[in-house]
């Protein structure tokens, strides 16, 4: 007879038997301890050799014309290794902030170039083009005219706008006079000119100054309202280099005639000589007559300089 607690026995040994861990499979043992930590570890070190900095640059807007703020911001994974800023091949002073993030002033145009390079040797270069400062002096217009000694112009400035206080001109023997009267609507000035020449000078508002030197002779002047050296016009040059090519050709035509051409024909280039030289006493008259004062008609001349007077 079977002792009553074997069952109780049998059934314990059963349930220890049951919670026994299962052997893991092969598949999942290469997917958890080798593969995935694989592509981990790897991705990681791609990551690490592959980034690279990213520059960003913002130029604000300016008020004066004359200067503006430029900042650059500079992220990285890894620390950065090397940073420069230039402007037209010169170096550009900047100032760190805080980490990562720059300010320049800006007091000019052109295109500023940032470089980074990060610890990995990854660089990154970024240019930005600055053409918001006013660096142009102001433009006197196309139409101007010199009619019973009054000068009349037109000055014009796109971006920071003219200075009206500052335009004035100067005469020839050095007497400043201010304009008679004023167009601001259309910038149309006009003064009164009482001598052979007047310089007009003015600048923009944000300081760039212009001059311009009207004559009404035909002689050209210098930039400082001096005559310059008179120059052989061009239809009094062309004039008599004609009537002297003519001549000699005249001339030969007449030594031949004696052999090939008739009699007939002679006093015909006589007459052509004749002509081409009472054309080129008329030129040259012409050329020598004193000019009318008048607009664009190349009757007056004119001499712009832009640069600072």
């Amino acid at each position: 007879m079977k002792p009553k607690h074997e069952p109780e026995a049998h059934a314990g040994r059963s349930s220890r038997q049951t919670r026994r861990p299962k052997k893991r499979s092969g598949w999942m043992e290469v997917l958890l301890f080798y593969l995935l930590p694989f592509i981990v570890v790897n991705g990681i070190l791609f990551i690490l050799v592959a980034s690279k900095p990213h520059i960003t640059i913002q130029v604000a807007d300016t008020r004066d014309y004359r200067t503006t703020t430029v900042t650059v911001t500079v992220t990285s994974l890894l620390p950065i290794q090397e940073f420069t800023s230039s402007q037209e091949d010169s170096p550009l002073e900047m100032t760190e902030e805080k980490k990562g993030h720059y300010t320049a002033k800006i007091t000019r145009n052109g295109v500023i170039e940032i470089y980074a390079k990060g610890l990995n040797g990854m660089t990154d270069t970024q240019y930005e083009h600055v053409n918001i400062l006013d660096d142009v002096a102001p433009l006197v217009g196309d139409q101007y005219s010199i009619q019973d000694g009054i000068l009349t112009l037109t000055l014009d400035d796109s971006q920071s706008g003219l200075d009206w206080m500052s335009v004035y001109g100067v005469t020839a023997s050095g007497l400043s006079i201010a304009p008679a009267s004023v167009d601001k609507q259309t910038g149309t000035f006009t003064f009164e000119m009482n001598e052979e020449s007047l310089i007009i000078y003015a600048s923009d508002l944000a300081g760039n100054p212009m001059q311009a030197t009207f004559s009404t002779h035909m002689e050209l002047l210098n930039p400082d309202g001096t005559p310059a050296a008179p120059a052989v016009s061009g239809a009094e040059e062309t004039a008599d280099t004609g009537s002297q090519t003519l001549s000699d050709e005249t001339e030969g035509s007449i030594e031949e005639s004696s052999e090939a051409v008739p009699e007939s024909e002679t006093p015909k280039a006589a007459n052509t000589h004749a002509d081409s030289t009472k054309a080129a006493n008329a030129s040259t008259a012409a050329s020598s007559q004193t000019p009318e004062s008048s607009g664009n008609g190349g009757e007056v001349s004119i001499y712009i300089n832009t640069t600072t007077p």
